[in-house]
């Protein structure tokens, strides 16, 4: 069963760090493009961000999975540190993604290009949040 969890687990992982790359090459992609016609193309491909949080609710679910089966104070004793910092950035994660979500919303509902600006600066901070947890995990559990 942990195996069917840490299968879940990455993928989840590869989903939504996956996410954040897409969309920083993303917004690379489209600063050449009139603040309309940006708005425009943001508009479909926020889509993707959807991926995302996709991604950090099979990290979630399989994670606690994963703690539960194995056993919480194992885990926590086994993972040290490292584990501790990783359980931080998470959180730091969804509370940096739900405020996203609040920007984005209010993208699509009122055109509000201030919006999708205040979101896209948060890409580059969730990217490197997602990579602190990969490799808080790796440091733990090596």
């Amino acid at each position: 069963m942990q195996d069917f969890f840490l299968i879940v687990h990455f993928i989840g992982l590869a989903m939504g760090v996956g996410t954040s790359f897409a969309m920083m090459r993303l917004g690379v992609a489209t600063q050449d493009l009139a603040p309309a016609e940006r708005g425009q193309f943001f508009r479909r491909a926020l889509a993707v961000a959807k991926n995302g949080s996709i991604g950090l609710g099979l990290l979630i679910a399989s994670g606690l999975c994963m703690l539960f089966t194995r056993g919480a104070s194992t885990v926590f004793a086994s993972g040290g540190v490292a584990f501790h910092i990783k359980l931080t950035l998470v959180l730091i994660l969804c509370g940096l993604i739900g405020f996203s979500q609040v920007k984005i919303k209010r993208f699509r509902e009122k055109e509000d290009a201030a919006a999708l600006a205040a979101a896209a600066k948060l890409g580059p901070i969730m990217l490197i949040t997602g990579l602190g947890i990969v490799i808080c995990a790796v440091l733990a559990f090596h």
